[in-house]
């Protein structure tokens, strides 16, 4: 089960770096260093995907509310 878990969190992890690769990665002498990143997921993933879940949730709860709010104030 601990495996399970430790799989899906690397996978999830893995899909959020890569998706963004071109934005942090631009190939300038400052980079980042994708190799640095990959070893950081690979040891670190079963904590930082629930982290990262719970942060995109909070935002898309905050950016719904203030929608909601933009909203109420436009029917008033």
């Amino acid at each position: 089960m601990l495996i399970t878990y430790y799989v899906i969190c690397v996978i999830y992890c893995f899909y959020q770096l890569f998706s963004k690769y071109k934005q942090r990665y631009d190939g300038s002498v400052t980079a980042n260093s994708p190799e640095l990143d990959t070893i950081m997921v690979v040891v670190m993933a079963w904590v930082l995907a629930p982290i990262d879940i719970s942060l995109t949730w909070i935002r898309w709860y905050k950016e719904a509310e203030e929608a909601k709010r933009r909203q109420e104030k436009q029917i008033l």
